[in-house]
């Protein structure tokens, strides 16, 4: 009888343990899942930065390439589509800021381009100074208006 008692006890911490075991292989799969899904949303946030513009100039400064470089390896490596939308402070007249707008995220598309981004991937979308994200009335209101807006979309496989 005692064997029986014995044997059963140990059959079910036996049991017990390799359930556990195989709960915690589990959790730990869909935790290094979710970090790994956590880390590239870090990643896409950091890549999709505004990129910001000196008046009245259309060429990005030395300080985004960096970032530049790393948004074209991901749109090549994990398909995405880009929309890149250019903007524009409120000085000066309407439509040569709309054009100036323009240029911002041309620009952009070029380099991305350039570094490997299929051109059908990326669209390039001016408005001038309609959207303002900042005071105009302020110079550092006006900064964070000129800028090229960075927006991904996964392509669906």
């Amino acid at each position: 009888m005692k064997i029986k008692i014995f044997i059963a006890a140990a059959l079910t911490m036996l049991l017990f343990f390799v359930g556990v075991k195989a709960i915690n292989i589990k959790t730990s799969k869909k935790v290094t899942r979710k970090t790994a899904i956590d880390d590239k949303s870090a990643l896409i946030a950091e890549l999709t930065h505004n990129v910001e513009y000196d008046f009245a100039k259309a060429s990005v400064r030395d300080t985004y390439y960096d970032n530049l470089n790393k948004l074209a390896k991901l749109v090549i490596e994990d398909d995405y589509v880009v929309s890149l939308r250019g903007h524009a402070d409120s000085i000066g007249q309407y439509k040569p800021n709309w054009v100036l707008s323009e240029k911002r995220a041309v620009e952009v598309k070029d380099y991305l381009v350039a570094k490997g981004v299929k051109k059908d991937r990326i669209v390039a979308i001016p408005y001038g100074s309609t959207i303002p994200i900042a005071t105009n009335k302020t110079a550092e209101g006006r900064q964070k208006n000129r800028r090229v807006e960075i927006k991904l979309k996964e392509i669906s496989k």
